[in-house]
């Protein structure tokens, strides 16, 4: 595809209070922006879940981890 530009979305989700119908709209919002313009295609769709921090971090108000390559 010619002349198209990459596109990427990352979102954080609160995990007190989540249920379906919320991440099932967001879900939706991200897919309405994603892919290409003209026929509406994801070239790559991918979900990581980031893990609790550890009580050191916590206290300091982290609310989640995310690492690679550790």
């Amino acid at each position: 595809m010619a002349g198209t530009i990459g596109k990427s979305a990352a979102f954080s989700f609160n995990p007190q209070h989540q249920n379906i119908e919320m991440l099932n709209r967001v879900v939706a919002s991200i897919l309405g922006r994603a892919g290409c313009g003209t026929c509406g295609r994801i070239a790559y769709l991918a979900v990581q879940f980031v893990g609790d921090p550890g009580p050191d971090l916590a206290k300091d108000g982290v609310i989640s981890v995310h690492t690679e390559g550790f």
